[in-house]
């Protein structure tokens, strides 16, 4: 494909590991853009790119204009960039915000969103990263999908309801299940045993959820309708009080059967 000129708007983790990889497979990224200048000076010096914290020095011959910001600044940052590039394709890299809230402000837009969570510190493989990509335009949307296939091998097309759903399935299955891990790191630290103790059960569950259904992978206390147990648990939850209800409220999302003696059933909030 021809090489394009690609604007990047934001320095965070998304956009720096996007740049990167971008660059290391032939698609630099020509210019960076951040309001805060320290970070689109840090991030084009890594890319060895031009930078600027000034909206309206944005090369307004880009091909694509990538807005790798938070999902409460891209309505604010797409009125900002109107005037120099509105047509020009303008991608966001959200899953939760819609395509269409870019439409007020350019001819060509849509969401450029690779389904993963980046941490500075790690890289991401990115032959196992779902992109999921959407446009106004079938053009626009072909073009984004030949970018995702040289960048990753995953490449889906979703509109703005399913990646909507997505994202909310996302936060189940990344960030509340990487929430208890915390609990049970803390748990454990508490009690002076080693977080890593429950390593290879973690490793289990995941492989076999992935494997097979989660629903169906289901063991605990909650799912055998074991109350002496998860009354035992909650006992050892004292410490927590904050805990209690969430550990009930999950064994009863779990097992809506179970039969649990008063004062022991979650709170109303």
């Amino acid at each position: 494909m021809t090489t394009p000129t690609i604007v990047l708007v934001g320095a965070g983790r998304i956009g720096t590991h996007l740049a990167q990889r971008l660059k290391g497979k032939g698609l630099p990224v020509a210019q960076v853009i951040s309001r805060t200048a320290a970070h689109a000076r840090a991030l084009a010096e890594l890319l060895r790119t031009d930078w600027s914290d000034d909206w309206s020095e944005i090369r307004q011959d880009a091909d694509w204009v990538i807005l790798a910001v938070r999902d409460d600044a891209i309505e604010p940052v797409a009125r900002l960039l109107a005037p120099y590039v509105a047509e020009t394709l303008v991608t966001h890299t959200s899953g939760a915000t819609p395509g269409a809230v870019l439409a007020p402000y350019f001819e060509r837009f849509g969401v450029f969103y690779p389904l993963q969570s980046f941490s500075p510190t790690r890289m991401p493989i990115w032959s196992k990263i779902p992109f999921c990509v959407d446009a106004q335009r079938e053009a626009d949307l072909a073009f984004l999908k030949k970018v995702a296939k040289v960048i990753g091998n995953l490449v889906y097309q979703v509109n703005d309801e399913q990646r909507a759903v997505l994202h909310v399935a996302a936060v189940f299955a990344n960030n509340f299940a990487n929430h208890c891990f915390a609990i049970a790191e803390k748990i454990l630290e508490d009690t002076d045993l080693p977080f890593d103790m429950l390593h290879p059960l973690m490793e289990e569950t995941l492989a076999k959820a992935l494997q097979e259904s989660p629903a169906r992978m289901q063991t605990g206390p909650a799912v055998r309708g074991d109350v002496d147990t998860i009354l035992r648990h909650v006992e050892q939850l004292k410490p927590y009080p904050e805990l209690r209800d969430l550990y009930l409220n999950l064994s009863k999302n779990i097992n809506p059967a179970l039969a649990l003696p008063r004062g022991t059933k979650p709170k109303k909030s």
